[in-house]
């Protein structure tokens, strides 16, 4: 009896040498707060069909006061920090619901995931004459 229990305590301590947590390299923790690694001082590079490559400025991403599942991107589209989309988080995604921004002058949609310290999005912006088709890659400098 008492080796058996020498064997299974041996065995249990290897065995925790070899566990991992539950937090991945992609941000993921099911039991954390999935909107936590969004929020914060973005670099944004964003390519559109409309205004073409090389656009670079700041977002900055809080959490919705009036939902905790959703954050709110400030200088979303470079459109200034009093410009703020939402999008909704689960997991390490977003969604980015139809909804118009600057006094609904552009319409946005779109999604993004976030993986490996960066979110990527790609969404669309109609101003009611072109539809400009994005992507943009946020980072922390």
């Amino acid at each position: 009896m008492k080796k058996s229990l020498k064997v299974f305590l041996v065995i249990s301590a290897v065995s925790l040498l070899f566990f991992t947590a539950c937090d991945d390299d992609n941000g993921f923790d099911p039991f954390g707060d999935p909107v936590e690694k969004f929020l914060g001082e973005w670099q944004c590079e964003e390519s559109s069909t409309v205004y073409g490559d090389g656009y670079n400025f700041q977002v900055i991403i809080t959490r919705n006061p009036d939902n905790s599942a959703e954050i709110l991107m400030a200088n979303f589209y470079h459109q200034g920090f009093d410009v703020k989309a939402r999008a909704l988080v689960v997991g390490n995604n977003l969604t980015i619901p139809r909804q118009g921004i600057c006094d609904d002058t552009i319409e946005i949609q779109g999604s993004g995931t976030y993986k490996n310290g960066e979110v990527n999005m790609a969404y669309t912006a109609n101003d009611g004459a072109d539809i400009d088709e994005v992507t943009a890659r946020l980072y922390k400098p």
